[in-house]
């Protein structure tokens, strides 16, 4: 069954893109208590996200690159990043889901990872029925303030 975390991840978009970016290293590299990954999807809300985040995670860790891209980019990198209208090649072992809203196939992860923005308005309630989902989908759902 897919281990579901939401994270509070800051106030805006552009703090969880920040998490993102940081969350996506520890993952890989098995840091932080997380399950490690040999691959890793991250799905944004959009396109100028995702493109944002690619920009991120070429400065990020400061001393070494993580094979990553856009997924419409071509496969086969060890982190892909796509957004609505695009399509993972469903061999990643978790997914960091940087959009409010639940991504598809979460059935192929062993780990789900939610970030939500704490805005206090619709990018926070649309997280919520993120998790309202993820409990009709019978997963196994647990909230971090900070990690």
């Amino acid at each position: 069954m897919v281990e579901a975390t939401f994270i509070a991840s800051g106030n805006s978009a552009k703090d969880a893109l920040d998490m993102a970016a940081v969350l996506a290293v520890d993952i890989m590299m098995g840091e932080k208590n997380f399950i490690q990954a040999n691959k890793l999807d991250i799905y944004c809300d959009n396109i100028d996200d995702a493109n944002t985040l690619d920009t991120l995670l070429w400065n990020n860790p400061k001393y070494s690159i993580l094979d990553h891209g856009l997924v419409n980019n071509g496969s086969g990198k060890l982190i892909e990043i796509g957004y609505p209208g695009t399509k993972f090649s469903l061999k990643s072992d978790s997914i960091i889901n940087v959009s409010p809203d639940i991504p598809k196939n979460l059935d192929t992860y062993q780990s789900y990872l939610q970030l939500v923005v704490m805005d206090g308005s619709s990018l926070r309630k649309r997280a919520a029925d993120t998790w309202t989902k993820c409990k009709e989908l019978g997963l196994n759902a647990k909230f971090l303030e900070s990690i």
